[in-house]
Formats: structure tokens, sequence, C-alpha cells
């Protein structure tokens, strides 16, 4: 090929071959992200695009509070930090789902130690987490039960769950076993096999984050939170303790604390480790404080039964609750007394 002897016609010919490489990159980048977008959503419950998104927000939230948080702006500027924080954390959470809404919940928790935003804006993690169609959710039932179909272990199975949690949703039903028996059927979401490895090095990552940036060891806490999350999916354990719980109240319990706690029956014959079936019972979640209320419960009486039930757990039987979050606490009224209000937890 012959040397062009004009430069303007060089630079042209460049330029276009140029802009040819360019436009040939910015498509193979963009068909790439396209397909580990997709690959991610269809074969790993979207648990790379999860991970970064927390990455994201970590990020950001901890560069506001770096950048920002200075004592001597006043209590009014320094909650507006906090407020967007906690709205940023709420939004990744609420957008990852899964065990995010369960670190969420434990963040909740902590209202003596974290302002009072983040109590505020991450206590509505503790009901209405979004729910798994029953398409996804027959699957999960079918291989804890190998050569027995949803048809052969429950009659009248709920299509849409009644509640769904972090990891979970339940679904009522009836036994095949014994028709009149209503159960709450506990299954795990389909995903969390799947998410649970990415969703624990993302925790890992973050904590080493804010502990670099903030010079705040949590480090410690990390492979405790690991080690009893990863226990929380296994359902078999969880009606062990259900029943280790139960046994512990009828023998060491007194009278008043029998009375004032009740905890459902488990049927083995239709829990697996993906899998919890527990009789059903009506009540009200300590979530919903206003309709306690407006159902006639006095709340002292409520919190003198939570508090003397925890007092027994951990001064006598050193068995505790370990996930004690609003909505999983029900109130109801006991079953033998139709005299008055006597509220009994479930």
């Amino acid at each position: 090929m012959p040397f062009p002897q004009n430069t303007a016609l060089l630079g042209r010919a460049w330029r276009q071959s140029l802009g040819g490489r360019t436009g040939r990159l910015y498509l193979a980048t963009g068909v790439a992200a396209g397909a580990v977008y997709e690959y991610d959503r269809r074969f790993q419950a979207s648990a790379i695009s999860r991970t970064l998104r927390a990455f994201w927000t970590i990020a950001v939230i901890s560069a506001d509070y770096k950048i920002n948080f200075r004592s001597e702006r006043g209590v009014e500027y320094l909650n507006g930090i906090h407020e967007r924080a906690s709205r940023r954390l709420l939004s990744c959470c609420r957008d990852n789902g899964g065990l995010f809404i369960k670190f969420g919940q434990s963040i909740a928790v902590q209202s003596a130690l974290l302002p009072p935003p983040f109590r505020r804006e991450l206590s509505t993690l503790y009901d209405n987490a979004p729910s798994s169609p029953i398409a996804q959710i027959t699957p999960v039932i079918e291989r804890s039960f190998p050569g027995k179909s949803i048809e052969d272990l429950f009659i009248d199975f709920s299509p849409t769950a009644v509640a769904s949690a972090s990891v979970a949703q339940v679904h009522t039903a009836r036994l095949c076993s014994n028709p009149t028996q209503r159960v709450a059927v506990k299954v795990q979401k389909p995903e969390i096999q799947l998410q649970i490895g990415w969703d624990l090095f993302a925790l890992r990552t973050c904590a080493r984050l804010i502990e670099y940036a903030f010079e705040i060891p949590i480090m410690w806490s990390v492979n405790e939170v690991e080690e009893r999350l990863r226990e929380e999916l296994d359902f078999e354990r969880e009606g062990n303790n259900s029943e280790l719980a139960s046994r512990d109240l009828s023998t060491l319990g007194d009278r008043q604390l029998r009375r004032g706690v009740y905890i459902p029956r488990v049927f083995w014959n239709e829990t697996a480790k993906e899998v919890l079936t527990t009789e059903w019972v009506d009540g009200t979640s300590l979530v919903h404080p206003q309709q306690l209320t407006s159902e006639g419960w006095s709340n002292k009486d409520i919190m003198q039964r939570m508090v003397s039930l925890f007092a027994f757990q951990i001064f006598v039987t050193g068995n505790v609750h370990g996930d004690p979050h609003p909505g999983n606490i029900l109130v109801r009224q006991h079953p033998e007394n139709r005299r008055w209000k006597e509220p009994q937890l479930v």
C-alpha cells in the first residue's frame, strides 16, 4: 500500500481506524457485560451484582462520614448524615434481599449502639420481605423429600406465602397424615444456597473496609456471625432447638411462665433441612404494636412475659432464643382463659 502523500488524508484515515476500533471495543464490552449480567441473574441468583451493590453502598456511606462528619457542625447536620446513611443501607438491603434482610434486621435491633435513624429505617425489614412464587417453592419441598410430591405431604397448601422473611417464607396447609391438623410450612427460599457464599464474602469485605476506614475493630465478630448464619439455614437444627426450648419450659419453668409462653409442635415427618413444619398458631406479631393495643393487650403484661422468658433462658437453662426480633414473636389470647385478657407469647 503506498504511503499517503497528503498528511490530512493520513490523519483522517487514522481517526477513522481508531474510531472503528473504539466502537468495536465499546460493543464488545457491552456484550460481555450483558452476558455476565444475564449469567449472574440466571445461574447465580444475582449474587455478583448484589455483592457489587453492597460494596458500592458501603463505600458511599464511608465516604460521606469521612468527608462530612464533623462534631462542630451541630446535631441537626450530623443527623442528616445518619439519615442518608440509613436510607442507603435500607435500599441496599431491600434491593439485595436474602441474607441482606437479616443483616439489616440485626443492625436494627442495636438501638442502644447506633443512631436512631438506623433503627427507624431498618426496622421496616422486620416484616413484608419479598416472597418467591409457588413454582420456585415446590421444587425445594420435593427435593427435600425424595420420591414425594407436595400433594403427598400436604392438603390445601396455600399458593401464596402468608409471611415472608429474610431466608424463608411461610405457607399454610393441612397434613395428609392428619387432615384436621393445620400447619405452618416454613420453606427456605430457593436462591439462598446460591447466594450465601457471595453474601458472606461481601459481609467480610465490608467489615474490613469499615475497620480500615474508621479504626473500629469489628472483624472479630465476623466468624461468629458466619457460623450462626449457616446454622440458621439448617431447619432441622431449628426444629431441635424448638423442642429443646419446649422441654426446658415444661420441666424447669414455673407455672406462671408455662402459662405465659407457648412453643408450637414440630412435625418431623414433614421437616427437612430446608423445610420446617409446625402447628399453625393464630396471633399478632410484635411488629404491629398499634394492632396489639387495639386488641386490648397491655404492653406491660407482654413485656413482663418477655423479660421472664429471657431471664429463664439466660440464667436457668442457658439455651437462649438467638433471633428475638419482633417479627419472630406472636401474642395470642391464652386458649384456656375465656374470662379476661391473658396474653401468651408464641
